[in-house]
């Protein structure tokens, strides 16, 4: 069956989403994870492992920021630490994890956090030769694209199929420098920009790295059926910014909907259901829609 993994919350509203049925927890760690309404500690990491192991469901580390030369040392701590706890995998984004895990001899699951590079097979096939297990691959690529990739990739693949959509990350503190700059007050780490071209608004988030997110939220539930049918292994659901409660509602769509994935009227009735519960301010994301860069436009 399709898995469902989920960013781990909050003690707050662990119990509320333990009610739902998913597959695991995907755990933030502070100061190594960006983009989690909630981080935990590397030194608590253990205690929390094994408070859940009474849980029937898969744990895996996310280490999605890009890092700096000067935390190579830090990372590599860190992951001694992690490869010996009772985890699932760990998912990376930056490259050097790859290549810090590879010398360990980390034995679980690897899985790439492709962000915008996960778009062929190709790339999925060659890393598998490095020990990469699992492939998220790539939002910004169209569902017909995505089941081909699916079909010829040796990984097993998932996408993110809600949330909020990453489209660019920086290194740099690019909010801090600007206020910085500007000789004005930067009041918040959570800003709006507008792109004079396109006219769209994009979230700018600021920690560790600089994020630019999607104003609206994909959601993607009509096109999990055919994405099942593919043979797609996971998806994920992304609780970034989103109300915690609406969430729970969130989880229990995608969750049945996986049971009943053939009926098209109860995909319907889902569908507005994740809708409502992000306040119908949703939007298809790329599946629909081929990526065209028109360097043109911004001369």
């Amino acid at each position: 069956m399709n898995e469902i993994f989920i960013p781990f919350p909050s003690k707050e509203y662990l119990d509320l989403y333990l009610q739902q049925d998913f597959d695991g927890f995907i755990i933030g760690l502070k100061n190594f994870s960006s983009n989690f309404n909630y981080l935990v500690d590397v030194n608590d990491l253990e205690n929390t492992l094994n408070e859940l192991k009474k849980y029937n469901l898969k744990y895996f580390i996310s280490l999605d920021r890009l890092y700096y030369n000067y935390e190579i040392e830090d990372v590599k701590i860190m992951l001694k630490k992690v490869i010996n706890l009772d985890i699932d995998g760990i998912f990376y984004t930056d490259n050097g994890v790859l290549n810090i895990l590879n010398e360990l001899g980390f034995k679980k699951e690897i899985v790439w956090l492709s962000n915008h590079l996960g778009t062929n097979s190709y790339t999925a096939n060659f890393l598998k030769k490095r020990n990469v297990s699992k492939v998220i691959l790539s939002n910004e690529i169209t569902i017909n694209e995505t089941i081909d990739i699916i079909n010829h990739s040796k990984l097993d693949t998932g996408v993110i199929l809600y949330g909020f959509l990453n489209m660019a990350t920086s290194s740099r503190k690019l909010l801090s420098n600007y206020f910085s700059y500007t000789k004005k007050e930067k009041k918040k780490d959570n800003y709006y920009m507008k792109d004079k071209v396109k006219k769209d608004t994009y979230k700018v988030v600021e920690n560790e790295n600089t994020n630019f997110y999607t104003d609206k939220v994909l959601n993607g539930i009509k096109y999990y059926p055919s994405l099942i049918d593919a043979g797609l292994k996971f998806v994920i659901l992304d609780d970034y910014m989103i109300n915690p409660v609406n969430f729970y509602n969130i989880i229990e769509a995608y969750s049945s909907l996986r049971k009943a994935h053939h009926d098209k009227e109860f995909v319907s009735k889902l569908e507005k259901v994740v809708d409502s519960n992000t306040y119908y301010d949703t939007f298809y994301g790329f599946f629909e829609k081929k990526t065209v860069y028109k360097v043109e436009d911004y001369e």
